[in-house]
């Protein structure tokens, strides 16, 4: 039996600039992307100051965001974003990866080969600039794990195990090494971490950013970070090493990208001040 539920999420960001300042066009990627287990019943943005112009586009990795500009200089950016979903459970292994794609060598590790179709698409996917020792972590998994989605499944609670998952509030991303070197990082930290563990692997994957709902979890409000991995047939499959879990029905993304820098909610620059402040809050609730 499908249960189905409403979320209502609440997401204000609001940066605050030391002297008025003059802002550039602005790239606001706070609308949720199309996946099949939830539907928006409602979307509202309100941005402050009133932009002289509004767009809605699609960018190159297919993330539905806004453009808006301004004519006047401000001493503040305030947006304010409501969304209801309506979301329904799914089971996360319902998919059939093509057998062609999963191979053994010789040593009977296990191994991934994409069409050559796909290969020019996946390359940002594929590219991977990690140290040796993010290649091991996944070696003992290459040889014992049954298939494809068993090593998924295994490394993302792997890692999920070897790093413990902490709030960190200064902005960026840890080199995957630094996250390693820790055994702790912030969702985005993990997520990184995993992609190059991944890609080391040649298994493409990308970054998300968006929304996960567990009122199970202390923090359960909050903007997410997790990993979707790419396999020909069953498409991008979503992992959360933060929980050590394959995404569920209350993980929605606004954003995917090969770079983590590229999935940001609000990206753009400003003249004429010499400092800004950043100060966002997320609410999630249940609608009866």
């Amino acid at each position: 039996m499908t249960t189905e539920k409403k979320l209502n999420i609440k997401h204000k960001t609001v940066y605050t600039y030391d002297t008025d300042a003059w802002l550039s066009p602005q790239k606001i990627l706070l609308s949720p992307s199309l996946r099949r287990y939830f539907h928006i019943l409602s979307y509202e943005s309100r941005v402050t100051p009133k932009p002289q112009g509004v767009n809605y586009r699609l960018d190159m990795e297919g993330n539905l965001f806004q453009q808006v500009w301004f004519s006047q200089p401000t001493d503040k950016l305030e947006i304010d974003i409501e969304t209801t979903i309506s979301t329904a459970d799914f089971n996360p292994f319902e998919f059939i990866i093509d057998k062609a794609f999963e191979q053994r060598n010789d040593g009977g590790e296990i191994t991934f080969n994409y069409p050559s179709e796909k290969q020019p698409f996946l390359i940002p996917f594929l590219n991977n600039t990690g140290k040796p020792e993010i290649h091991e972590v996944a070696r003992e998994f290459k040889s014992k794990s049954q298939d494809t989605v068993s090593f998924l499944v295994d490394l993302t609670a792997y890692v999920h195990q070897l790093c413990k998952h902490i709030i960190r509030e200064a902005p960026g991303v840890w080199a995957p090494e630094k996250t390693l070197k820790e055994a702790k990082g912030s969702c985005r930290d993990l997520a990184w971490l995993l992609i190059n563990i991944l890609r080391s692997e040649g298994l493409a994957s990308r970054f998300v950013s968006g929304y996960a709902y567990n009122p199970k979890l202390e923090e359960n409000h909050e903007l997410h970070a997790w990993v979707e991995a790419f396999c020909p047939g069953a498409g991008w499959i979503g992992l959360d090493p933060s929980l050590g879990l394959l995404t569920d029905a209350f993980y929605i993304p606004l954003a995917a990208s090969f770079l983590p820098e590229l999935t940001l909610p609000v990206i753009g620059s400003f003249t004429g001040a010499s400092h800004s402040t950043l100060e966002s809050y997320v609410e999630i609730k249940e609608l009866v």
